[in-house]
């Protein structure tokens, strides 16, 4: 009788543990897309995460000095109405010549650069 209760005891365990997940998020599959800009769509409106840095120290970018840029999928855009030094130090450790940032942005990409009306740092 106790090896019995201790297997149903275990099986119920097993299956609870099984079907339960986590329990910490509430992820939906269907629901949850990815919120990062990856392709800059024909008008040019662009909204949602990207990630951004220094173009030249950290995304390679052609440019002979530090300037702001972001980076959708793999293409790197400067931005033309926020400086690299307007919202933090761009050369304190965790500046964007030292880091590549997420951002959440909302802006209109023109002739390969960003006119941004928002630029938030995550």
């Amino acid at each position: 009788m106790n090896n019995r209760l201790i297997s149903l005891i275990l099986f119920f365990g097993a299956i609870s543990y099984i079907e339960a997940g986590c329990g910490s998020c509430a992820m939906d599959g269907a629901k949850n897309k990815s919120s990062f800009i990856e392709v800059v769509p024909s008008d040019g409106k662009v909204k949602g995460k990207t990630f951004a840095s220094c173009g030249m120290c950290n995304f390679d970018s052609d440019d002979r000095k530090c300037s702001l840029s972001v980076k959708i999928g793999k293409e790197v855009y400067n931005v033309a109405n926020v400086g690299i030094d307007d919202q933090l130090d761009s050369h304190a450790k965790d500046g964007f010549c030292n880091v590549v940032r997420v951002v959440d942005i909302n802006g209109k990409i023109k002739n390969n650069k960003l006119y941004a009306t928002t630029f938030n740092i995550k």
